[in-house]
């Protein structure tokens, strides 16, 4: 591995959707007044789209929540939290996410803005308190951090300028799902704790 590279943690394990199928997706994220437009097919988009495959940090947490329930042994129950090392956005996974190891370019991936895991602690335990604590209406649970480590996601970063428009689109490049809202997050960065 030379300077240039790294290794990382990739969330997901399929492969990722390419560039050749990419502007299907690209298609699908337009405005619908752009979708129903017939001479904005995906041969017009892929002519004047520039791609780049990024990769966007998570933090994620892998905890346990745990509930006192005397005269009984407690009852733990394993929680996979994440936190978008961006834009501070974070929430609970319905199920652990598959990972796989890759070697990118340095230059391929997003710069953490919530750097260290004593901040990202911060944005884990507001999930704890805020959201996972919800669904507890008595007792509140205890929580313990298991682990922590760094993911990511890639993206592709797709400009596209036509005569019609000129935008920026985000296009998860395991799912093929358009990341505009988190996008959105990334810029306004509302969700960061000061």
């Amino acid at each position: 591995m030379n300077k240039k590279q790294m290794n990382i943690h990739r969330i997901g394990d399929t492969a990722l959707i390419g560039e050749a199928e990419l502007y299907k997706f690209v298609q699908k994220a337009l405005p619908i007044k752009f979708r129903m437009n017939k001479s904005l097919d995906e041969t017009v988009l892929k002519q004047s789209g520039k791609a780049e495959l990024i990769y966007h940090p998570f933090w994620l947490a892998k905890t346990l929540v745990i509930a006192e329930r005397p005269p009984f042994q407690p009852k733990k129950l394993p929680n996979m939290i994440f936190v978008d090392g961006v834009s501070g956005y974070r929430g609970v996974f319905s199920k652990v996410p598959a990972m796989s190891e890759l070697e990118v370019n340095k230059m391929d991936v997003q710069p953490l803005v919530i750097t260290n895991e004593e901040e990202a602690k911060k944005y884990i335990q507001d999930v704890q308190v805020r959201q996972i604590n919800r669904s507890y209406l008595l007792k509140k649970p205890k929580h313990e951090i298991v682990e922590i480590s760094i993911g990511y996601v890639p993206i592709w970063k797709v400009l596209v300028r036509t005569p019609m428009f000129h935008e920026t689109f985000y296009i998860n490049a395991n799912t093929g799902e358009s990341e505009k809202y988190m996008a959105q997050r990334w810029q306004s960065r509302k969700d960061l704790i000061s």
